[in-house]
């Protein structure tokens, strides 16, 4: 069966001397794996450099989409070509960021149109955006939480603390060590308070901002065991600071 959809790629690796293997999140279909055959020959119609991490393709998918084999893609193009990711360092580490936690994250073989709008809305303003996207990372991160059903409860109170185990706020500090204090969960109840326009409103220095990078991955890894080897964010917090 032939399918025209569009999907985003989260990971390829080279297969022989010409070929490569892509996990692409499609619209259609969630995760899927595909051949792409020929794409380092000399008059590929498939460049290696449509397969990069994040990049957004239309294309048609051969095969049955609801099988445990690998498909094959024909007819790829770019779908939204970025502009300003590849150009700046600090986009380019987000972009790696958000391509090894969504790789991590996503492992469902169904249609999920608001996950994949997310996505996409998500990185064209990353690019689109000139200035104030710092926090962006903690943003995408907490969004994604939503998404993956544990989503922090939104029940602050003032002096209240964040029990990164209940996903909730509490008023005395839980009996384990993965919660924020007063100064960090005030910040954290602040950035789920607001939009992806909105994210300057939340005035953070690079210390603070690392400190809530550290703790929000302690969260995910908590309630998504499959993100314990995430590693892109020590280099995120790195070039953020």
């Amino acid at each position: 069966m032939n399918e025209k959809t569009q999907g985003f790629v989260l990971q390829s690796i080279r297969y022989g001397d010409t070929s490569l293997i892509a996990k692409v999140y499609t619209l259609e279909n969630g995760l899927q794996t595909f051949m792409v055959k020929g794409v380092r020959g000399k008059a590929s119609h498939h460049r290696a450099a449509f397969f990069q991490p994040m990049t957004f393709l239309n294309f048609v998918q051969k095969n049955n989409p609801r099988s445990n084999g690998i498909g094959y893609l024909s007819d790829v193009e770019v779908a939204y070509p970025y502009q300003s990711i590849p150009l700046v360092m600090n986009k380019s580490a987000i972009l790696m960021y958000v391509a090894e936690l969504l790789a991590h994250s996503l492992t469902q073989q169904e249609r999920n149109e608001p996950l994949y709008s997310f996505v996409h809305h998500s990185m064209v303003w990353l690019d689109l955006v000139e200035s104030g996207y710092a926090n962006f990372p903690l943003y995408f991160t907490l969004e994604l939480s939503r998404f993956l059903g544990f989503y922090p409860r939104a029940n602050y109170a003032p002096q209240a603390l964040f029990d990164m185990m209940e996903g909730q706020f509490v008023s005395t500090p839980p009996l384990h060590p993965y919660y924020f204090d007063g100064e960090y969960s005030l910040k954290l109840f602040q950035l789920l308070n607001l939009g992806i326009d909105e994210l300057s409103q939340v005035t953070l220095t690079g210390d603070q901002r690392n400190h809530l990078i550290d703790g929000v991955i302690t969260f995910m890894r908590l309630h998504a065991p499959m993100l314990k080897g995430l590693q892109s964010h020590e280099v995120l917090k790195e070039v953020l600071r």
